[in-house]
């Protein structure tokens, strides 16, 4: 196991060093997407997230995460990043448990970008290898591919009576975890799961810049209010389901977010939890 881990430390440290072409994070034509907490956006890009905390209060635990990653572009279009998250379990009943939770690595490939039309659409192949991690957090001995299908859409080219809704914007991924090689499980629990996610972003950038200077001071014109909706997700136990109103502020090196994660079903559970973002634009610098 310790092997195991020392190897994923490795490479991430070597993928960090890499060199590699930059490449502007999240524009298409006059529009930036910020990249978003829960949802993985649908862009290419040289980025790191330096720390995305969580905190979830389940029916019978309270769980606390800290996520970390790296992108890095392979071509203008093709990029590989790889994620790892650490964390903290405390049951209502039992001993805590510490630990890694299985890495992910994800090639994203943008097949489609409409300058005029603000739009992007690309695939993704996650890779979630089993065996790594702690099993006190539930970190799994069978392995996950991930297949799916995300798009980005702003609606800049809304006619002018509809100007206000120009700021507007909508990034979505539709995937399916589908576990690989042998597993003990029942049939029932090796199955494979479906995974949503929407986030419908406001850019006040946007809104000064290109609609009506509606006079919003610094730092907060540089805001975008966000509503994330996740179904079995990256924060998400299987089957949960939450809603995230949130805040995004970007600069032209760095991003921070925060969102209130409302549980929308008995699985999510029924306390409110929250997520941050701390999040570095390495084409920038």
């Amino acid at each position: 196991m310790r092997t195991k881990i020392l190897f994923f430390v490795l490479l991430l440290i070597q993928f960090i060093l890499m060199t590699t072409n930059a490449f502007a994070h999240g524009i298409v034509g006059k529009r930036f997407f910020p990249a978003t907490l829960v949802v993985h956006d649908p862009f290419p890009a040289d980025e790191v997230t330096l720390l995305a905390p969580s905190y979830i209060t389940d029916h019978d635990k309270k769980e606390l995460s800290l996520g970390f990653g790296i992108q890095k572009h392979l071509t203008q279009n093709i990029a590989l990043s790889i994620e790892g998250e650490y964390r903290s379990i405390n049951p209502n009943q039992g001993d805590m448990g510490n630990g890694f939770a299985n890495p992910e690595m994800t090639l994203t490939y943008a097949m489609f970008r409409s300058p005029e039309h603000e739009w992007i659409a690309s695939t993704a192949l996650r890779f979630k290898p089993g065996g790594i991690g702690s099993h006190d957090v539930g970190a799994e001995e069978e392995s996950h591919i991930v297949p799916s299908f995300a798009f980005g859409k702003a609606m800049g080219d809304l006619p002018d009576p509809l100007s206000s809704l120009k700021p507007l914007a909508f990034t979505g991924r539709v995937g399916l975890s589908v576990p690989i090689g042998k597993s003990d499980h029942h049939s029932e629990e090796h199955a494979s799961t479906p995974e949503y996610g929407l986030a419908i972003t406001y850019s006040i950038p946007y809104l000064q810049s290109l609609i009506k200077d509606v006079e919003i001071p610094r730092p907060f014109n540089r805001m975008f209010p966000i509503i994330e909706l996740t179904y079995g997700g990256h924060h998400a136990d299987q089957g949960a389901g939450f809603v995230s109103p949130g805040i995004i502020w970007a600069g032209k090196y760095v991003e921070l977010g925060i969102e209130a994660n409302i549980p929308l079903n008995d699985e999510a559970g029924d306390h409110i939890g929250v997520s941050g973002l701390v999040h570095l634009f390495l084409d920038a610098l």
